[in-house]
């Protein structure tokens, strides 16, 4: 059967789940249509935009690619609805302001700004070389645990969960620690995140829930738990150095947050401060164990961690899009855009644009230079991405004396998520 440009599938999630990105998919894409009209049944049409050079100039022009309009991350149709109308409901039961933007990431400058630069001295390069050892020391304690665990759990079962063991310790410690959130407290802060993106714990599902019950009843949670601890720090006097702190002492305008403003605040830091450096670690080993000439030469020449980083950033592009709204009537490579209608940005595509990369296709620790985008560009340019690098070029560092022992049993298990198909689970073994 011949494959279309119209018959192409790039947005349901449950091809994500099978078979990974849709790296053909996307080829073709950047190939005969790298600006695309998409549309399917079941999502709002956009704009597909795949190349690099694109993705660049569209992120770079925050005033004519604004987040701030109704779409900020395509959905399914059920999907967004809910996503829309439960933030929504929530706000009203809460007598919130709906008109309120859910975090920052839905504004734009000058507004964006004033929100990004309360917690942004926090990420500085500066602030995070003096986190660097205990951070690197966390890493170390995580990978004797995961060498242990790979030993015992093989002798019960035959494998070992990598992305349980060892992929969501050191994020999930990172941020906690930034926000001042209790050690006890982390693991169920994950699983409510977990939640957040359709990965729901046996734990915390309850009999009869659905999945999108299941969400709700996180974020009603979450909230709650939120509610608590920042009462709890503004007793205290709210005068550590904590991300949770630093938002409760606060002004926009000579003004405090909002409760509103502050837990959406809080929950954005929370889930983004674990996914992206999860995911990463989780699908920088599977290349790195796929490509065994690249492991064996990281491993033997450790100075490489830097730019392996990078380019395990490159190679598992985390977050899959984002969506813009057009301001103005637009033209992209001859493609007429009206205004109102909506871009979807998709930095693995475009961080295997072989104008961009030579050789896209090619694993390479050293690779240089590698301007990918895993991070997006311009002013919506990762806030924690400074801590995300810390973390990974620490995981990694720590698995170098582990990983010429270890084997793949599966390629992993991904989430239902267009936004952020991170993994659920990564089965490996100690080498045969």
């Amino acid at each position: 059967m011949t494959t279309t440009l119209d018959s192409i599938d790039i947005h349901d999630t449950r091809l994500y789940v099978e078979r990974g990105y849709p790296w053909r998919e996307w080829d073709r894409l950047r190939s005969e249509a790298p600006v695309y009209w998409y549309e399917r049944p079941d999502i709002e049409p956009f704009w597909a935009i795949t190349r690099h050079a694109d993705v660049l100039a569209i992120s770079r022009d925050a005033k004519t690619f604004i987040n701030g309009g109704p779409r900020l991350r395509l959905a399914s149709l059920g999907e967004e609805l809910i996503m829309r109308e439960g933030f929504k409901g929530f706000a009203a039961e809460r007598g919130w302001d709906r008109d309120e933007p859910p975090d920052m990431v839905f504004m734009d400058d000058p507004r964006h700004r004033q929100f990004r630069l309360l917690t942004s001295s926090a990420f500085t390069p500066g602030r995070l070389r003096a986190l660097v050892p205990r951070i690197e020391k966390m890493a170390a304690s995580f990978a004797a645990e995961f060498t242990e665990a790979l030993k015992r759990d093989t002798e019960r079962t035959g494998s070992c969960d990598f992305v349980r063991e060892y992929s969501i310790k050191l994020p999930l410690a990172a941020i906690g620690d930034l926000m001042g959130l209790p050690p006890g407290d982390w693991m169920q802060v994950l699983i409510w995140s977990n939640a957040l993106l359709g990965d729901i714990h046996p734990s915390f599902s309850a009999p009869g829930e659905l999945p999108w019950e299941a969400t709700r009843r996180a974020v009603v949670e979450m909230r709650a738990y939120y509610d608590v601890l920042m009462e709890e720090r503004r007793k205290a006097g709210a005068d550590s150095s904590s991300l949770v702190d630093m938002l409760l002492r606060a002004r926009i305008d000579g003004q405090p947050l909002t409760e509103q403003q502050l837990h959406g605040y809080l929950l954005l830091l929370t889930a983004a401060g674990n996914e992206t450096t999860r995911n990463a670690t989780t699908g920088g080993v599977i290349a790195l164990l796929e490509h065994p000439d690249q492991r064996d030469r990281l491993c033997n020449h450790p100075e490489l961690v830097d730019s392996a980083v990078e380019e395990i950033l490159r190679w598992t592009s985390p977050v899959v899009q984002f969506a813009r709204t057009v301001m103005k009537d637009v033209e992209i490579r001859g493609q007429k855009i009206r205004a109102g209608e909506t871009v979807g940005v998709f930095y693995p595509a475009a961080n295997r644009d072989e104008d961009a990369f030579e050789a896209p296709y090619r694993f390479d620790v050293a690779r240089s230079p590698n301007h990918h985008l895993a991070f997006g560009h311009g002013s919506h340019f990762c806030l924690g991405a400074n801590l995300a690098r810390v973390e990974l070029r620490a995981a990694i560092r720590a698995l170098l004396p582990i990983l010429p022992e270890m084997e793949l049993v599966d390629s992993g298990v991904r989430l239902p998520n267009l936004h952020v198909p991170g993994f659920r689970s990564l089965r490996v073994r100690p080498a045969a």
